[in-house]
């Protein structure tokens, strides 16, 4: 959207504003497009994100609990962990980095239409409510969320990987006060 609103900025803006004004009209229908694919993801995918994120956290903390307990072959510990890898990767590639660059592009939109777009020339005066729109559209933030409760993005990644090592110590702390 952003590289829209840049190749509306390159239009030369003189006392017709009837193209202007058309471009500007499909950059608000896109952003509104997008903000409604974002909330017919969020209702679409809400309970198998969710489902995905405790999956891959059980993964991981199975995962480092048999490489640790486990005294198999090298082979089969370096199938244990391309299981590990290739479930972060898959959570980061697949949902972790789309959803936190969506992010990203919905929040550089206000700042794109304040910074790039012609705004304050007096002969866009008309214009300025279309501008307005878009900003306080902007402000309000797209987000993929799991089950309504926590918002995915990168960050989502690192607290998989935390939780799963944190359920990993308890593992591991009631198996030594089981031996002993």
């Amino acid at each position: 959207m952003n590289l829209k609103i840049k190749e509306l900025n390159s239009m030369e803006v003189d006392g017709d504003l009837g193209e202007y004004i058309k471009g500007l009209h499909t950059i608000i229908k896109y952003q509104q497009f997008l903000m409604r694919q974002a909330e017919d993801l969020n209702e679409l995918l809400r309970a198998p994100v969710a489902l995905l994120m405790i999956i891959s956290v059980t993964m991981l903390c199975v995962v480092m609990y048999i490489l640790t307990i486990h005294q198999g072959t090298t082979l089969d510990n370096a199938r244990v962990m391309v299981v590990g890898c290739a479930t972060v990767a898959e959570f980061f590639l697949v949902y972790g980095l789309p959803a936190q660059l969506l992010m990203d592009e919905a929040a550089a939109t206000a700042d794109m239409v304040y910074d790039e777009t012609k705004w304050y020339h007096i002969n866009m005066r008309p214009l300025r409510t279309y501008f307005l729109t878009m900003i306080a559209r902007s402000q309000k933030g797209v987000y993929i969320k799991a089950a309504n409760y926590h918002i995915v993005n990168n960050r989502t990644v690192v607290l998989i990987l935390k939780t799963a090592y944190t359920f990993y110590t308890f593992l591991q702390r009631v198996a030594v006060v089981n031996n002993n």
